[in-house]
């Protein structure tokens, strides 16, 4: 991914804008990047240093210094450099320039010390030639990893790539940002939104008179810890994005060392239908819930939820997974809220009160001091607060106490 200083914008006014590579000057762009992709797969097995050599080689005009850095890094980001050695390059060190000062000693000052002879002797030592062991003496250092490995890309590819990383490297500034998403259908909704919750993004929607959604995703600048972590999961929203069908989104991102707050825009999308939208990944403790229950629920039948639960002017529930009571037919729906905020849960209840239309259970991790008693005695929910782990057992009894209570007409089921 880009750091900042990669990418190329401009500010007008209140603004932060991407400078566009024009039109005429793409096919140019595209054979720089061809140029690096080949660097990069013509230099697998010598060290960095002779890669960044090879790269520092390739002329480009001075306007396009940002982009060529951008290339570049996204090209390192797709190398493979050696990690693990056979050898200990520090302890290597030590024991070769021991041998030399001891060597030396013994020479007493007649004579010269035989570098070739020494470095022939540890090399039949460390079963290595003297080349190789003149290599590891050093390996350790950033210059001299040698490259293994390049996950090859097109140049065209490699361009685009700058182009949506650099998209991400605003977002990794951002306070907060607002996204309205249009869908064709109520699938390709529901995929949204599981990506969504699988990015573990704080965010609240609403859905709107047009259909569409609007949702106001929290920045990693509006967060007290895990700043890198949280932004690096915002970043991965703009992939999200450009695979809806129509999206546009507004953000406030603090740019530059003063920290400016600015404005920054983006609108576009695959603009067709997107027909059957693929199933999302379900985060892993969504998953591993769903398996345990497939494997022994008892009465319970367990599928991934299908239903967005949408309040206008209120917000929208998405629900993780749906249980269905195999004898009565009663079905509650179940919300895993693992990386969220506390405000997260307090506005479930609020969308709960206002009359969600069904059973829920949240389950919040013990990190987040909630009590399961918040909830009103009247509303046909419940929270489980867990540690660590969600446990199936105790999922199934608060899913047996919501069936008990509707049978009793306690709460709220319609």
């Amino acid at each position: 991914m880009l750091t900042a200083d990669l990418v190329r914008v401009r500010r007008v006014r209140e603004e932060l804008r991407l400078v566009p590579i024009k039109p005429e000057a793409r096919s140019e762009a595209a054979a720089l990047a061809s140029r690096y992709v080949r660097i990069a797969e013509s230099n697998v097995g010598c060290d960095r240093s002779e890669l960044m050599d090879e790269f520092d080689l390739v002329p480009f005009p001075a306007r396009d210094a940002k982009l060529a850095g951008g290339l570049v890094k996204l090209v390192l980001d797709r190398c493979e450099f050696e990690s693990q050695l056979d050898h200990d390059p520090s302890e290597l060190r030590h024991r070769v320039f021991s041998r030399a000062a001891a060597d030396r000693r013994a020479l007493a000052g007649v004579g010269h010390l035989d570098r070739e002879a020494l470095l022939d002797d540890m090399a039949r030592e460390e079963q290595v030639t003297r080349e190789e062991l003149t290599h590891l003496l050093y390996a350790d250092l950033k210059e001299n990893h040698r490259l293994i490995g390049f996950d090859r890309i097109t140049g065209d590819a490699l361009l685009t790539l700058y182009e949506l990383s650099s998209e991400q490297a605003v977002l990794l500034k951002a306070e907060r940002v607002v996204v309205v998403v249009h869908e064709s259908s109520p699938a390709a909704y529901r995929h949204f939104f599981r990506k969504l919750k699988f990015l573990r993004l704080l965010h609240r929607a609403e859905p709107l008179p047009s259909g569409a959604y609007q949702i106001e995703v929290d920045g990693p600048f509006s967060l007290f810890s895990a700043v890198t972590k949280y932004g690096l999961s915002l970043a991965m929203l703009m992939p999200v994005l450009r695979e809806t069908e129509r999206f546009s989104m507004s953000a406030t991102v603090r740019w530059g060392k003063e920290r400016r707050s600015l404005r920054f825009a983006l609108e576009g999308g695959t603009h067709c239908a997107a027909g059957g939208a693929p199933e999302a990944s379900l985060p892993d403790e969504v998953a591993a819930l769903l398996a345990s229950f497939e494997q022994d629920a008892g009465p319970w039948r367990v599928a991934r939820a299908t239903r967005i639960f949408s309040l206008p002017g209120v917000g929208v529930l998405v629900p993780d997974l749906t249980f269905v009571h195999a004898e009565s037919g009663f079905t509650a729906h179940l919300e895993v809220l693992g990386y969220w905020s506390r405000e997260a849960v307090f506005r479930r209840i609020d969308l709960l009160e206002a009359g969600a239309g069904a059973p829920f259970v949240f389950a919040v991790p013990a990190r987040l001091r909630v009590s399961e008693e918040v909830l009103p005695d009247d509303l046909s929910a419940s929270l489980y607060v867990y540690k660590g782990v969600i446990r199936p057992k105790l999922v199934r009894a608060r899913l047996d106490a919501l069936a008990a209570r509707a049978e009793e007409g306690v709460g709220t089921t319609n």
